[in-house]
């Protein structure tokens, strides 16, 4: 018969009590961390947010739960070797994700294609109903519904046979606190005038964000001819900078 001594007892009861503060300060840790995400990407997307946060509290999780098997003497050799496993499946998930969102905010960039446009990419044509973070859903001719990664359009080629109707793009716009923004926004639309001749219609301005540091716009244009996206695109972008320029020195005060 064997019999347990008191310094063993005393050492079992000590890697008891450690495993379970390490999974205590884990559940903390795990909590904060879906607070600090919350806080620091609130004008993210909800979705990649989500995501985000699902990630890091399961990763957490996981290397507390490595520690404390570890502090009773349990092998975690297999579990590291799982883990590594399951981890090369999440990294390959998440790249394509990834490559997704940030697809659609490159193809944002220039709003190539919207909402009611007719679209031809690969083998699919169909009218745009919905452009969401991951895809862009396609309504054939047959009543079809096609969900065509956004990556699959900086990959691709692909026609926007509603062009004739005219081209929508967007430059993003950044100005630091100390210009006012409706006078930018106001003396930057009047500069704009003079080239009235490209446009379809009138550009407008919104406010798309805006904190205690910089505010910034999109600025919306509606080109009859997408072939002077470029001539426009210098255009404006001098134009944005030298309002910038007069606006931030003393004299354009």
């Amino acid at each position: 018969m064997v019999f347990i001594g008191q310094g063993q007892l005393y050492q079992f009861a000590y890697d008891v009590f450690t495993f379970i503060l390490i999974i205590i300060v884990t559940a903390i840790f795990a909590r904060i961390s879906k607070t600090l995400i919350d806080r620091g990407m609130k004008s993210s997307n909800p979705y990649l947010v989500a995501r985000i946060k699902q990630y890091i509290f399961v990763f957490i999780w996981v290397i507390g739960i490595i520690f404390g098997l570890k502090q009773i003497g349990i092998s975690t050799d297999i579990l590291i070797l799982l883990i590594g496993l399951a981890g090369i499946g999440f990294i390959a998930s998440a790249l394509y994700v990834l490559q997704n969102f940030v697809s659609r905010s490159f193809l944002n960039l220039q709003m190539q294609y919207k909402v009611g446009d007719v679209i031809s990419i690969k083998n699919y044509t169909g009218k745009v109903i919905e452009i969401t973070e991951l895809n862009t859903v396609l309504l054939d001719e047959a009543g079809k519904l096609i969900a065509v990664p956004n990556v699959h359009f900086l990959k691709e080629i692909w026609i926007n046979s509603s062009v004739s109707a005219g081209y929508e793009m967007t430059i993003p716009v950044i100005i630091s606190k100390d210009i006012d923004a409706v006078d930018f926004e106001r003396e930057l639309l009047h500069s704009i005038k003079k080239l009235h001749n490209y446009f379809k219609k009138e550009p407008i301005m919104i406010t798309s964000k805006a904190d205690e540091k910089a505010t910034e716009f999109s600025l919306m244009l509606y080109l009859k001819d997408p072939e002077n996206k470029s001539i426009v695109t210098v255009e404006i972008n001098d134009m944005i900078n030298k309002l910038l320029f007069r606006m931030r020195s003393p004299v354009g005060r």
